[in-house]
């Protein structure tokens, strides 16, 4: 169940990205991006290899979705990587959101500032070694600065829901259901 609603929610994001806040003409440059603040959730709340996947999955779907202008992958690559270590500091920090305990919101919107920084930059980065003439100090600065604090005041609209729909529900009914223990197996 809590994959089911995980994708739905993730999906949901990555649509209103692509449909509605993309193709908003902002005069000052970036929106706000969903899609970051709903990795950021599903990275709080699983593995490592599981938040890898779904900032892959949401990445490659903000590339192939129009109005993309970048070469495929490079989202992709940058939200992936995102992901990891968001679940692998939470996971080996012990901070609050560990595995088995809640996600405080401040911890939350905390996490989704400093990733929706990084992704930002990485995703400059990356363009920077692609050849991207669209890559200056100022353009990198303002849009990264824009982008993350207009993602940071969405952040508790998209980012809280996500974890408090993820930690409400199991990821299984049959989750600790064990076959035999004995070497021969079945």
């Amino acid at each position: 169940m809590r994959s089911a609603a995980t994708l739905i929610l993730v999906a949901v994001a990555v649509l209103a990205q692509a449909t509605i806040v993309n193709r908003l003409p902002f005069e000052w440059g970036p929106g706000p991006d969903l899609v970051v603040a709903a990795v950021v959730a599903v990275a709080l709340t699983t593995s490592p290899a599981s938040a890898a996947a779904c900032g892959f999955t949401a990445g490659l779907a903000m590339d192939l979705l129009p109005p993309a202008e970048h070469v495929v992958g490079r989202y992709a690559l940058v939200l992936c990587l995102a992901a990891y270590l968001v679940a692998l500091v939470r996971r080996n920090t012990g901070a609050p959101g560990a595995v088995g305990s809640g996600t405080s919101g401040w911890v939350a919107v905390g996490a989704t500032a400093v990733t929706a920084l990084g992704v930002g930059l990485g995703y400059a980065a990356v363009g920077l070694v692609m050849g991207d003439s669209h890559m200056t100090v100022t353009a990198v600065a303002t849009a990264v600065g824009v982008g993350t604090v207009l993602t940071v005041l969405v952040s508790p609209l998209v980012t809280l829901p996500i974890v408090w729909v993820r930690s409400t529900l199991a990821d299984s009914e049959f989750a600790t259901v064990q076959g035999p223990m004995s070497p021969g197996g079945w």
